[in-house]
C-alpha cells in the first residue's frame, strides 16, 4: 500500500483569526492569504488536514457541539473557496479542564503529536513526506515529533508560505 504526503494546518492563527477560544461562527474570518493557500493545496492536489488544540472545551468556554458548527462553517467556507479539508481533528483537554477527563497530561495535545499520528493511521498518510504549519512552537513540535517537515507560521501570508511549501516539499517529488 502506498502511503500519501499530507498538509497539516493548525486552525486558529494560522488559518482563521483567533479572537481567543473562537467557536463563534459570526466571528469567522480568514488569515490573510489562508482562502487562497487551501486553494492552492487542492488544486496541488494535496490532501489537507487540520489539527487543532480546542482547549475551551476542556475549560467549559464551549461545547463540542459549538465547536463542531465551526468547523462546518469552516468545511463550508473552504468549499466555497475552490479548497477541500478531508478531515480535523482536534483534543478537547486543557491543564485547567473543569472535569478530571479533559485534565492533560494527554497523547493529543500539541505538542503531543497523537492527532497527526491517528489522521495518519485513519488516512494512511506518510508523515516523513508530509508537512506542518502552525503559529505556536507547539504545532511545530508536534509535526517534527510525528517526523514531518514543519514550519512556523509568523502571521504573514499563509499563500505565500503555501507556493512555497508545494513548490518545496511536493512538486520536487517530497524529501
Amino acid at each position: 500500500m502506498t502511503l500519501s504526503p499530507a498538509i497539516f494546518l493548525d486552525r486558529d492563527n494560522t488559518l482563521t483569526v483567533d479572537e481567543g477560544y473562537s467557536f463563534e461562527i459570526a466571528k469567522f474570518q480568514w488569515v490573510r492569504g489562508a482562502a487562497a493557500a487551501l486553494k492552492a493545496f487542492h488544486d496541488a492536489g494535496i490532501p489537507v488536514f487540520i489539527v487543532t488544540n480546542q482547549g475551551g472545551i476542556g475549560r467549559g468556554f464551549f461545547s463540542i457541539e459549538d465547536m463542531q458548527n465551526f468547523h462546518q462553517h469552516l468545511q463550508m467556507m473552504t468549499q466555497s473557496i475552490g479548497g477541500k479539508i478531508a478531515d480535523i481533528a482536534y483534543c478537547p483537554h486543557h491543564p485547567l479542564a473543569v472535569t478530571e477527563a479533559l485534565k492533560t497530561p494527554c497523547r493529543c495535545r500539541k505538542p503531543e503529536p497523537g492527532l497527526l499520528f491517528d489522521l495518519a493511521e485513519k488516512w494512511q498518510l506518510d508523515l516523513r513526506r508530509s508537512v506542518m504549519v502552525g503559529d505556536r512552537s507547539s504545532d511545530v513540535e508536534a509535526g517534527q515529533r510525528a517526523g514531518c517537515h514543519s514550519y512556523l507560521f509568523d502571521a504573514g501570508d499563509l499563500h505565500a508560505l503555501a507556493q512555497h511549501i508545494i513548490t518545496t516539499h511536493f512538486q520536487s517529488g517530497g524529501r
